[in-house]
């Protein structure tokens, strides 16, 4: 069984790309070498097919605001509960600068990654960056590799 010391070696390992990847039913996604070790290693392929489910809302906010960076937490706790989360930092409605405003949040009752038991609650991080504007791509990484 994997550790989160595992999981800090794949973020260490993994500096830019030589390649993306794609699932073949979604053109809207790229990701790295890095999000495909994650995957891989921690038999997390979950985690990109979540995401894309929730290209929608974020194609939303990029079309609407011109959003161009995003931030993808990944919580859980000590049960393997917890939640991912996309969202970014931008103005607000109020024209107020905010660094965290939810594109979506997903509550999920067992995430299977391994948790920091020096911690109550374990994140992951990941990015969300425009690769190109006229196809509407994102490439998902790892904060490592940004």
């Amino acid at each position: 069984m994997l550790t989160y010391s595992d999981v800090q070696e794949i973020y260490s390992r993994n500096h830019g790309t030589t390649q993306y990847f794609k699932r073949p039913y979604n053109n809207n996604l790229l990701y790295t070498d890095g999000i495909m070790d994650f995957q891989r290693s921690l038999d997390a392929f979950w985690v990109v097919d979540n995401l894309i489910s929730y290209m929608p809302k974020i194609l939303e906010r990029f079309r609407s605001h011109d959003t161009d960076f995003f931030v993808i937490e990944i919580s859980l706790d000590n049960e393997h509960s917890g939640h991912m989360e996309v969202f970014t930092e931008d103005y607000n409605v109020d024209d107020i600068y905010d660094e965290h405003i939810t594109i979506i949040k997903q509550e999920i009752p067992l995430i299977d990654l391994p948790f920091n038991e020096n911690e109550e609650i374990t994140t992951y991080k990941m990015y969300l960056q425009i690769l190109s504007y006229e196809k509407e791509q994102f490439v998902l990484m790892l904060t490592s590799e940004y």
